[in-house]
């Protein structure tokens, strides 16, 4: 018979408490005369399992690397790949034969300071950060290892203003591409119509648009992922895109459709390469910078071209909401965060507003 929390009376007449050992799948039990004596002990094992354990014979890279093979199964391969990379790169070799047991807090905040100090950007050391405290955690649940580094602060980042472009470079832009049908046109004026990203854009074929409905569906993305340090060893692969919203349909403007139906290739063709081969996202920015060049507009990361139709969309009335799921944000937070500042044309042009008081 079960009496209390997880104790039995025995058919040889003991009291046995059994403790389940998260993550081990394992239990453990202790024995008593009485239910007390039984309870005492089985009281005594919780306390002694949840003080977790200073003693740790494994490497700080041994830590990390069995937390991302933990992780393999519910993450993304390219994700995978960049933790990989960032283990191999810069933490292992940093803390190198460190015992996990001896990593401080004082030895993270410098891994950040001088990651910092080398030139990597406070977002990049904050991702590696993030991983370790990541895999601190892992470690305390599944191996009650104890975790000294969860109250280490992440490097602070400095928020960049978007870069978009400006009323007379997206006019001096047009003026070279209407001049031009090519598949480079054509993919750069999608971007700039419908804030695509580069490597949504290298993925999509022209049987990703229904003409019927004037809809383009975003179902997958270019990307080169690295398997190891080794630069040899990548590879341009097709996968997700970058998260579940960014898998979305795009209703697209009129003129639009009606440009697109006049030079429609092969369902199976890739719309910025004009053939069934891939191009890689590197490839088409340096076309996309050549045109750049050609009209005369400071070059600019092709992103910006996200930037640009977000700001457009917000000054032409969308509302936060319906931009959001255009874009393939997380949420309208994300957007807001992003996007929802002004100009100084805009402010500018606000101001004049302002009525002259007698």
């Amino acid at each position: 018979m079960k009496r209390g929390n997880n104790i039995y009376h025995r058919a040889d007449g003991r009291w046995e408490g059994r403790y389940y050992y998260r993550g081990t799948g394992k239990y453990k039990s202790v024995y008593g005369k009485t239910m007390t004596e039984a309870k005492e002990k089985l009281d005594k094992l919780r306390k002694e399992a949840f003080t977790p354990s200073r003693s740790c014979h494994y490497l700080v890279s041994d830590i990390m690397q069995m937390w991302l093979e933990n992780r393999k199964s519910h993450i993304k391969e390219s994700s995978f790949a960049s933790y990989q990379n960032k283990i191999n790169k810069h933490i292992s070799p940093y803390f190198s034969r460190l015992k996990y047991s001896a990593l401080t807090v004082k030895m993270l905040e410098k891994f950040i300071a001088d990651k910092t100090a080398n030139g990597l950007s406070a977002k990049y050391v904050g991702d590696m950060v993030i991983m370790i405290k990541s895999a601190a955690k892992w470690a305390e649940i599944n191996h009650n290892f104890l975790n000294q580094v969860r109250n280490v602060e992440l490097p602070k980042t400095v928020k960049k203003e978007t870069e978009t472009f400006s009323s007379s470079e997206q006019k001096a832009l047009f003026q070279t591409l209407n001049h031009s049908q090519n598949p480079t046109a054509i993919g750069i004026k999608l971007a700039i119509y419908t804030g695509i990203r580069i490597g949504e854009l290298c993925a999509l074929q022209w049987k990703d648009i229904d003409f019927e409905h004037g809809v383009l569906k975003v179902t997958k993305t270019v990307q080169r992922i690295n398997h190891s340090t080794d630069k040899s060893k990548s590879a341009v692969m097709i996968t997700a895109p970058k998260s579940d919203t960014s898998v979305r349909e795009i209703p697209l403007p009129v003129f639009v459709l009606d440009e697109l139906r006049r030079i429609k290739g092969l369902d199976n063709a890739y719309i910025v390469s004009g053939s069934e081969k891939i191009i890689e996202p590197r490839c088409f920015t340096n076309r996309y910078k050549s045109v750049l060049k050609k009209a005369g507009v400071p070059s600019k990361k092709f992103h910006s071209l996200r930037h640009t139709f977000a700001t457009n969309a917000l000054q032409q009335g969308f509302d936060v909401k319906t931009l959001s799921e255009i874009l393939g944000h997380s949420g309208a937070n994300v957007t807001m965060r992003v996007y929802l500042h002004t100009s100084m044309e805009r402010k500018t042009t606000c101001m004049n507003l302002v009525q002259k008081i007698a």
